[in-house]
């Protein structure tokens, strides 16, 4: 086991066992913006993560989610956010414990977890999850949530902005077919 420290997070991982997950995942093939634009800036969040990932293990181009585990385009009013799944052979101690094993189920409101800020657009999110990913050979897996801020995609396509689009449509048929009813 190997160890990297990062403030007060410790990071217990096996390198090796790690890599030979990587070489057996495929990269991201979803055509959406959204995620061709995440791809496209996998470059800057290299820069960004300063190494941190090929420390770990980590092939940033690789697509490794699963389950519900997935790349998730997050549009706001002046930015994007995406946060992506990445995982290694290892565990967490923070402030010299243990992060707890986390189960299936609404994650983010009760989820433990180590948050580390690398900079203004770039964060981590650590947690030991449960079995419920398949990685081989692995005693603990880690999730490496990495969330990552950009510019407004200015698309009209991206997922989250086709959705929108289909309730807005939505809203102003039932509108016009309420104001049809009072006439």
């Amino acid at each position: 086991m190997q160890l990297i420290k990062i403030g007060n997070i410790e990071l217990h991982f096996d390198l090796e066992n790690t890599k030979a997950f990587y070489e057996t995942q495929n990269g991201f093939s979803c055509t959406c913006p959204d995620c061709l634009n995440y791809v496209s800036k996998l470059g800057t969040v290299k820069k960004l993560i300063n190494g941190l990932d090929e420390q770990l293990g980590i092939d940033l181009s690789k697509d490794v989610g699963q389950a519900m585990d997935e790349l998730m385009p997050l549009d706001y009013e002046d930015h994007n956010l995406y946060v992506i799944p990445y995982y290694i052979n290892g565990k967490c101690i923070l402030a010299g414990k243990d992060l707890e094993k986390q189960q299936n189920g609404p994650i983010w409101p009760n989820t433990i977890r180590a948050d580390y800020r690398l900079d203004k657009n770039l964060n981590l999110l650590f947690i030991n999850t449960t079995d419920s990913v398949v990685f081989e050979n692995a005693q603990n897996v880690l999730t490496i949530w990495l969330e990552f801020k950009t510019p407004l995609l200015e698309e009209e396509n991206t997922c989250w902005k086709k959705i929108k689009k289909v309730f807005k449509n939505k809203k102003r048929l039932a509108n016009k077919e309420l104001s049809l009813i009072k006439v």
